[in-house]
């Protein structure tokens, strides 16, 4: 897996290791390009219509709708509605251990950690009619806390995995095809080079095609326009700086790929709907 594209946030801590987000954009917006993290990634979408491009496949998701995102998955999220919001529960399948090895260990837990098994991404509507309770009390022990809420929320995601056992959703983990490779390619040379100018005309030649085949391919492939895909890569990587240093906007702006912070703050207005200062504040001391 290229290192390049790891998430690099930390998620959760020793003690308490899910981390709960929810994902709204001020106004409507969520584009999260193409990443993959270590952890498990679950998606609960609460409303809306939200598209997901998981390795290889584009999932369109509406209200109910469960994904499931196996470690190590290449995956990017995008909102199709101005009311789309999300939950993403993330956390490590090393929580999971027994200090001594069992069954439930031996059979179910350890494939999934090391890879050789992994979960389907669309969970069928059956499923998620039945989880969809449990992810409900997993939140709100989450969020309102009180005696044993953290041997609660174990509880609830081993229950959810002996559902995907249960209805015969864990499936052999095959070999990615050479287009996933590309794919990986392409989307960490943005990451590595989107503080510079890229073009279609440049990304062609890297990629050994013509500009108007390139343009085509990424359509195809990241099922969104290059030149917003890129945006969204620096925008993230903006947010990245921003909330883990502390460097001026001129700096973060520079750093991040835009011409001016000016326009760096522009941007990131149009697209958070609120100001680069406002987000760090917000990151670095949540109230």
């Amino acid at each position: 897996m290229k290192l390049e594209l790891r998430e690099t946030r930390k998620q959760g801590t020793s003690l308490h290791p899910l981390k709960i987000y929810g994902m709204q954009d001020i106004n409507g917006k969520i584009d999260v390009p193409y990443h993959w993290q270590e952890t498990v990634e679950i998606l609960w979408i609460q409303c809306g219509r939200l598209s997901l491009m998981i390795k290889e496949t584009l999932y369109e998701g509406k209200q109910g709708d469960i994904f499931y995102v196996n470690p190590c998955e290449l995956h990017g999220m995008r909102s199709l509605t101005g009311d789309c919001m999300y939950l993403a529960f993330i956390f490590p399948l090393s929580w999971f251990r027994a200090v001594k090895e069992d069954e439930t260990e031996e059979l179910y837990v350890k494939p999934l950690e090391e890879g050789s098994v992994c979960i389907e991404a669309r969970l069928p509507a059956r499923t998620a009619e039945h989880v969809v309770p449990i992810f409900q009390e997993i939140y709100e022990l989450y969020e309102n806390g009180g005696n044993g809420a953290w041997l609660g929320i174990k509880a609830g995601l081993l229950r959810f995995y002996y559902c995907m056992y249960r209805d015969n959703l864990t499936v052999r983990r095959q070999k990615d095809s050479g287009e996933m490779d590309m794919r990986l390619k392409i989307s960490r040379y943005i990451e590595k080079h989107c503080n510079e100018p890229i073009s279609l005309k440049s990304m062609g030649k890297e990629f050994h095609m013509s500009p108007k085949y390139f343009s085509t391919y990424f359509q195809k492939h990241f099922a969104r326009n290059f030149s917003d895909y890129v945006m969204a890569v620096r925008v993230e990587k903006a947010k990245r700086l921003l909330s883990e240093t502390d460097g001026d906007m001129e700096l973060v702006a520079q750093q991040s790929g835009f011409s001016s912070s000016s326009y760096f703050i522009r941007v990131f207005r149009q697209v958070l709907g609120m100001t680069p200062g406002q987000y760090r504040k917000k990151e670095v001391f949540p109230e």
